[in-house]
């Protein structure tokens, strides 16, 4: 009898460690798992998106705040029909199965057919309301450079415009003697040119004014 009230004793802890080391090899298995995914796949592909929209400013500004204005102004709407729906689901229930699957059926067809108007609806408003934004933007940016600039402004900003929609190559971060501003360095020297054609240098007043006399 006491024998095997020590043979019971002894297994009951030996059970518990094999089922922690199988638990604890398994919870391995799946961060290596996990670990493979991030670094094949997850990681290259954020990396990827951070490029791109690194290289377009004003897309990217575009796209996050139709997105936002998106989610924002669809939680009222998901939560509306997903309440529509569990109270048509539980009302039917009390009624024949056939009957009760047709009346869900047609309710979850027009609660889905209005939420897709109303999303419709709030996906059109925030993409008119980011174009406007964008282009507010973009006319005040023309009257800057019609400010500083005059009538030559406008291919300073035709140009900066186009570049907003373009790709914009993107250096490694590792350069450190790099620091990004490869566009503006260019719009600064075209704009040092431009004053320099337009402002008259001393020796060619002085050969103007020589030739006068």
């Amino acid at each position: 009898m006491n024998d095997n009230t020590n043979t019971a004793g002894n297994s009951l802890p030996t059970g518990l460690d094999d089922l922690a080391s199988y638990l604890e090899g398994a919870s391995l298995v799946v961060l290596a798992y996990t670990d493979i995914i991030e670094r094949k796949y997850a990681r290259p592909a954020l990396d990827k998106l951070s490029r791109y929209f690194l290289g377009q400013p004003l897309t990217m500004t575009w796209v996050t705040t139709t997105l936002t204005l998106f989610a924002v102004m669809s939680i009222l709407p998901v939560l509306s029909f997903i309440g529509l729906s569990v109270f048509a689901l539980c009302s039917s229930m009390s009624i024949a199965l056939t009957f009760g699957i047709a009346v869900v059926i047609a309710l979850e067809t027009m609660f889905a057919t209005v939420l897709l108007l109303v999303l419709g609806g709030i996906l059109l408003f925030s993409f008119v309301f980011t174009t406007f934004g964008a282009m507010a933007y973009l006319t005040f940016r023309l009257g800057q450079h019609l400010q500083a600039q005059g009538r030559f402004g406008i291919a300073e900003w035709a140009q900066e415009t186009k570049q907003h929609f373009t790709s914009v190559s993107v250096k490694p971060e590792d350069n450190d003697d790099s620091d990004g501003s490869g566009v503006l360095v260019a719009h600064d020297a075209s704009d040092k040119v431009k004053s320099e054609d337009r402002s008259p240098s001393p020796s060619r007043s002085l050969m103007t004014s020589s030739g006068s006399t």
